[in-house]
């Protein structure tokens, strides 16, 4: 296994087997971003490192089943608005988007297990296991199953190398014993179904669904948080929890580091003697870039000027176009449309705020 270090995070996200989707820092990093991955016959185990506060949209990948086991304090990480518990894991699979939110480095520990080569092992009925599995993505199983796949991905996947196989027999009971180990976890695993007391909660994803098609209508222009309260017909506290819920900063932040985000990806895939910060910012709808200039090296720890005179990386071009509110979009898009939001007390007037997002 082969440790890479990223410093694009579009290419950290693409490197992550398993899963297709985007991160936006909503915080200066504080650790490297990482990704350990190594093949073993039809099953890859990878280690990664968030390296600072993150949210992210994604969805799995096809003919793919991707166990992801957190290896830092499950508590302080979010999955689709919800904590995770100690014996927590998540299944990710195709068609399921998902949300991902932490305020720290987090690290996790995976298994993607490719089904279509997979088929109808004897031990491992791909068709079979995935038709036990139940819809969502957080699941809860025995604490002793998700530590033995711990030990399983950390000694077959250890970074330097010292573990190799020399008989193509050793390797195969290799691949068995993290299968079994996979399968004993997926028997044992049940899904988590939230139950929320008191009065009747606002339909959370309908709020943000609401809220990301207006982002996405007016790319480029300036939204305030009475903008995105009409939308929603929703207060301004309720609209900040949901938020911090399911992406663990408020409306107005996650739209900040998101344009900041989106300017960062045009920088590097910009010309620099074609094209200038100004204009590229400009077309994020940036006016204040002195304002723009501090906000960006706070969070990125370089100036915007010095981000695009480095040379476009190969995949700079490519993964412009798909941007986090994509990924995101699609999960919070599948639900009913005659679904109504819940009465609010305070949504008939929202407080109206000149803070621009």
């Amino acid at each position: 296994m082969t440790r890479i270090v990223f410093d694009n995070f579009d290419e950290f996200a693409d490197s992550i087997r398993g899963i297709a989707g985007r991160f936006v820092p909503t915080a200066r990093s504080e650790s490297e971003w990482w990704v350990d991955v190594s093949r073993l016959g039809r099953v890859e185990l990878q280690q990664l490192q968030i390296g600072g506060a993150a949210t992210y949209a994604g969805d799995g990948t096809p003919n793919t089943l991707t166990l992801g086991i957190p290896m830092t304090d499950p508590k302080r990480i979010r999955i689709d608005g919800h904590a995770l518990e100690d014996d927590s894991l998540i299944f990710l699979k195709r068609d399921q988007p998902f949300t991902f939110a932490a305020r720290e480095t987090t690290r996790w520990a995976g298994v993607t297990i490719h089904l279509r080569e997979l088929g109808h092992a004897e031990m491992f009925d791909a068709e079979q296991v995935m038709a036990t599995l139940e819809p969502g993505t957080r699941a809860q199983s025995r604490l002793e199953h998700l530590d033995r796949l711990r030990v399983l991905i950390g000694r077959l996947g250890t970074q330097d190398g010292s573990i190799g196989f020399l008989d193509p027999a050793a390797a195969s009971a290799a691949e068995e014993d993290v299968l079994a180990a996979v399968l004993q976890t997926i028997e044992a695993s049940s899904s988590v179904h939230e139950r929320h007391i008191g009065r009747p909660q606002v339909p959370r994803v309908r709020v943000i669904a609401r809220t990301l098609e207006l982002i996405e209508a007016k790319q480029g222009q300036p939204l305030f948080i009475d903008d995105l309260c009409l939308a929603t017909e929703v207060s301004e506290r309720t609209l900040r929890n949901v938020f911090q819920e399911y992406f663990g900063v408020g409306p107005i932040r996650l739209l900040k580091v998101r344009q900041l985000l989106e300017i960062r990806r045009a920088l590097l895939a910009a010309d620099p003697e074609q094209d200038t910060v100004a204009r590229i910012a400009a077309s994020f709808g940036v006016w204040d870039f002195s304002l723009f200039a501090r906000n960006y090296k706070a969070l990125y720890g370089e100036s915007p000027s010095t981000s695009l005179r480095q040379p476009p990386s190969p995949q700079s071009r490519e993964t412009l176009a798909a941007s986090w509110i994509a990924c995101a979009a699609r999960m919070f898009n599948h639900l009913d449309p005659d679904t109504e939001l819940a009465a609010d007390p305070a949504s008939s007037s929202p407080a109206p705020t000149s803070s621009p997002a």
